[in-house]
């Protein structure tokens, strides 16, 4: 098996996926977890998720942005 470099169209359909991935698990966990403190009174695991989802989001972005400018 032969792996090849994205070309640019597969590039920016890969964007455009994980954009709307990542918006849409974002939303269904804070929804579930905003629900369960509602109704438990405890945010739960999937707020745990949700932050460390958002915290590992942005710190590869830090990441990859200092790569491209140094």
């Amino acid at each position: 098996m032969k792996l090849r470099k994205a070309d640019e169209m597969e590039q920016y359909q890969n964007e455009k996926s994980t954009k709307y991935g990542f918006i849409f698990y974002t939303i269904a966990l804070l929804a579930w977890s905003l629900y369960d403190f509602v109704i438990k009174g405890e945010a739960g695991w999937q707020l745990t998720i949700l932050l460390i989802g958002c915290a590992v989001y942005f710190w590869s972005r830090v990441v990859y942005n200092r790569k491209m400018n140094s």
